[in-house]
């Protein structure tokens, strides 16, 4: 096989260089592949280029070396460049939700065992305001926790610097609420929000379970709205979501739906994340679903079954 490394050099941990290397000579050392190209970027957007460049049949797999904004931009380059090219998934940021909540290995011989059985997984893409993600979009309260965190800290102390930022920043956050309307096929939902969240996988900032019935392959979003709240109902909200029963939470509406159309209506200027990156389009916000958009090369295991009890799930 022909393998594109694309790597963000900056990107969290400072070993992860000499784990890039064991990789690729294993797989020339073990024959999996002839040939392995690395690209390394250097500014925004320059992964999404490259992926975008490619076409079909020119690699039999992409690696994407970074964090989920590395991801991102990988996902961005290959649907936009129309390639189809298998993506592999090398975490090295601060979080790396989208590869947590697929399993994907880390480790040399694991990580090369997987390119060895090239078990392929169809994964859906959510299309924002024509920006393509692969797991998360969100707005409100910590969302652009990940803008705020300098570079040096998100390297040294991991999520930590997240949490730390999060937990200093809580007081104005919980009093910083947007009247938001939310549009489905069938419903329509204006309310006071501290955060929402659209959600791709189970697992968004470092937490493993914040949208418990999230599937990557089901053709639907788990929309996730935390509503204003009084004070003494944040400490078993954020209780719950440690054990994933947040969704039972009185501020709390969930709904899956495969489109969805946001409006600002409070006016106030409020940053959207999507996969890591600051999204600069901005409200309206139209989000629509690719079902099977994109091709990740996974291990093989068996996706677990996602339940929420006594929780009826509202579908749009």
């Amino acid at each position: 096989m022909k393998g594109l490394f694309i790597i963000n050099p900056s990107s969290g941990r400072q070993n992860f260089q000499d784990k890039i290397k064991d990789i690729a000579g294993r797989l020339i050392l073990d024959q999996i592949c002839n040939t392995i190209d690395v690209f390394f970027t250097e500014k925004q957007d320059d992964a999404l280029e490259k992926a975008e460049s490619l076409s079909a049949n020119e690699y039999d797999f992409v690696v994407a070396v970074g964090g989920d904004g590395t991801l991102n931009e990988v996902v961005n380059g290959i649907v936009r460049g129309g390639s189809h090219i298998p993506v592999a998934v090398i975490s090295c940021g601060t979080v790396n939700d989208f590869a947590t909540y697929l399993k994907l290995p880390q480790e040399p011989e694991e990580f090369c065992e997987m390119i060895r059985t090239f078990n392929l997984k169809e994964v859906d893409v959510g299309v924002a305001n024509s920006c393509y993600f692969i797991n998360v979009v969100a707005a409100g309260m910590f969302s652009d926790v990940g803008f705020k965190v300098a570079k040096d800290k998100k390297a040294s102390m991991g999520k930590f610097a997240y949490y730390l930022e999060g937990a200093a920043d809580l007081p104005k956050q919980l009093t910083s609420a947007f009247r938001m309307r939310f549009t489905t096929s069938d419903q329509v939902i204006e309310e006071e929000v501290l955060l929402f969240m659209v959600a791709n996988s189970q697992s968004v900032g470092g937490f493993h379970e914040i949208a418990p019935l999230a599937s990557t392959s089901d053709g639907i979003f788990d929309l996730i709205i935390v509503k204003k709240m009084d004070i003494f109902q944040v400490a078993p909200l954020l209780l719950g979501i440690l054990n994933g029963d947040h969704v039972n939470h009185p501020a709390v509406e969930y709904i899956q739906t495969d489109r969805l159309l946001i409006e600002n209506l409070s006016g106030e200027e409020l940053n959207i994340d999507y996969d890591g990156e600051q999204l600069m389009s901005g409200f309206p916000l139209n989000i629509e679903m690719i079902h099977q958009g994109v091709t990740i090369v996974v291990p093989t295991y068996k996706e677990e079954e996602k339940t929420v009890a006594n929780w009826q799930l509202p579908v749009s």
